[in-house]
């Protein structure tokens, strides 16, 4: 599938690039995101630079769908949205999202989050799309019930103090809500 750009109300998504190395180690560098992600904290550019090379092999390879968020008033990086083959689950894909401190809280997963599902079901046509959220991470659990997702387990991973709530949504489900 390829990644095409998406335009809702507040923000431009696109292709995540190599262009956007520093802006993403802004973000990976930062121990406040960090801990909201199951992913260690960026200590050099070269650690972005390996994880961008991932995307984009994951690009070629049809298992990751990266965007970048851009805010359409300023223009202004602010995050990824990741859509990747589930690590745990293959029969799915599941998002990722890290974002700059001063947009939490600002609803951009609710909004954004709508284009992505469609991205998923239509797009890369998978049977299951899941949300791993960690327990602290309220806002993220109620944006993905509040469209649709359901609470399929909570669990534990080794070396993650949170547990991990685990959200799906069907195929069966998505065709129900369009």
């Amino acid at each position: 599938m390829e990644i095409r750009d998406i335009e809702t109300n507040r923000f431009y998504l696109r292709k995540t690039l190599r262009e956007d190395s520093i802006d993403i180690f802004k973000l990976l560098s930062d121990q406040e995101i960090i801990k909201t992600l199951n992913m260690p904290i960026h200590k050099s550019i070269e650690d972005t630079n390996r994880l961008l090379e991932e995307y984009l092999e994951g690009i070629e390879k049809g298992i990751k769908y990266p965007y970048t968020i851009i805010d359409k008033n300023t223009g202004t990086f602010i995050g990824i949205f990741l859509i990747k083959l589930d690590l745990y689950n293959e029969d799915a894909y599941e998002c990722t999202v890290y974002l700059a401190k001063e947009f939490w809280g600002k609803k951009v997963y609710t909004e954004i989050l709508p284009y992505m599902i469609k991205v998923v079901f239509e797009g890369i046509k998978t049977k299951n799309f899941r949300g791993y959220v960690m327990e602290k991470n309220i806002a993220s659990r109620k944006g993905l019930e509040k469209l649709g997702f359901t609470l399929e387990k909570i669990f534990n991973v080794p070396g993650i103090e949170d547990k991990i709530y685990s959200f799906l949504m069907t195929d069966k489900m998505y065709k129900e809500i369009i």
